[in-house]
């Protein structure tokens, strides 16, 4: 009987749904060429077991606890215990074939040193096994301490693609070595092909709208000192805009793109203008309805590139570099807010509002072109692994 070709694939999750468009994305490029494969996922809190199971997921045996990783140790365990495991549908680091690595952007020093350390270990081990662990496009850095920086050298060292999804990027990982390999490469978002499917959950609006889509991490006291202040004028200025928008004619609604955070500032949001509130689970049907929108604010990543990959013309507000880059490839980067207040705003949207039928036209041009490169993408991956 044939080994099954396991494919573990890092750093989605179920709740937030840019990170599950990205899980998607992985699966469906995987498809695209026929080759079966077997999906393993590592349990986790935002990856619970009833979901998992329905993507028929084999579950990864792994522990890591802050700088304790104990991984690699578990794919040593004797052949008749993993077998054992596997009855119960769990594998090891050992028996998995390849990595895909779909973050986002979890590398750099705004997160814990030991999660890049504990990272940099794995990418050397599957390269020493002769396995390709791939980073799917993605945003990185800066690293700035010797320890990331060298944690980072081993992962340029070792991995077997690196898709850098924007300049800055690129520029944070030529920062840790002297000249880069040819295997890191920059490549856009790959969600954008990633085709809408609506359900049940969409709802049918009577007239126009403008897709709202808050990020409760730009005001979270996890990133921010001043957080409280934020907020603030962050609700403030998403309702300054939904009233603006309302005068128009265009009704504002929000989009929870996450969980219970964003669900609490769409709340705060909505106290202060009134606002429809759309919540969808599936994040091919969120897809759906932004699709359907006449222009999307959005401070969520996946939220812009969900609206601006379907020629819906979008406002984005930033949090960090990977916004700016992303807005740029569909020709918006004018349209990134990067201090965001009442003025700003709805400066922004006059701004986008006079020119939507020109900005409509060239996103559309651009999301053709981002979808193309992705093809791109997926064939130089293919070639990395030998399918």
């Amino acid at each position: 009987m044939t080994k099954p070709y396991f494919v573990e694939i890092k750093g989605v999750q179920f709740r937030n749904k840019g990170a599950y468009l990205m899980l998607l994305a992985c699966l469906q490029g995987l498809k695209a060429k026929d080759k079966a494969f077997e999906l393993v996922l590592s349990p986790g809190p935002n990856l619970p077991y009833p979901e998992r199971a329905r993507h028929g997921a084999w579950q990864k045996l792994a522990f890591r606890r802050k700088g304790l990783d104990l991984t690699g140790m578990l794919g040593k365990l004797p052949a008749a215990l993993r077998g054992l495991f596997k009855r119960y549908g769990m594998v090891t680091e050992r028996d998995v074939d390849l990595i895909l690595e779909a973050s986002g952007f979890a590398y750099g020093d705004q997160w814990p040193l030991a999660f890049l350390q504990n990272t940099a270990k794995e990418v050397v081990r599957f390269n020493k096994a002769g396995k390709a662990f791939i980073f799917m496009p993605q945003a990185f850095g800066p690293f700035t301490s010797k320890a990331s920086k060298a944690a980072m050298r081993d992962i340029i060292s070792h991995a077997r693609l690196i898709f850098v999804r924007d300049p800055v990027s690129l520029a944070h990982l030529q920062s840790c070595v002297d000249v880069l390999p040819e295997h890191v490469i920059l490549t856009p978002d790959f969600t954008v092909g990633l085709s809408p499917l609506a359900n049940s959950e969409v709802p049918e609006l009577s007239m126009p709208f403008a897709a709202l889509i808050p990020n409760s991490k730009v005001v979270s006291k996890y990133n921010h000192a001043n957080a409280e202040a934020m907020r603030q004028q962050y609700v403030a200025a998403f309702a300054a805009a939904a009233d603006y928008l309302t005068v128009l004619g265009i009704q504002p609604v929000l989009v929870n793109h996450e969980g219970k955070e964003d669900a609490e500032l769409c709340a705060e949001i909505a106290a202060l203008s009134p606002c429809g509130l759309v919540q969808i689970e599936d994040p091919l049907a969120v897809k759906a309805f932004i699709g359907k929108a006449e222009l999307a604010v959005s401070s969520r990543f996946h939220g812009a590139v969900n609206a601006l990959s379907q020629g819906v013309p979008c406002i984005a507000t930033s949090w960090s570099h990977k916004y700016h880059a992303m807005m740029s490839d569909f020709a918006m980067g004018d349209f990134c807010v990067e201090e965001l207040s009442e003025d700003s705003l709805l400066g922004a949207l006059a701004d986008l509002l006079e020119q939507k039928d020109t900005l409509t036209a060239e996103v559309k041009t651009r999301a053709a072109s981002l979808k193309q490169q992705n093809q791109l993408m997926w064939q130089r991956l293919y070639r990395a692994i030998g399918w």
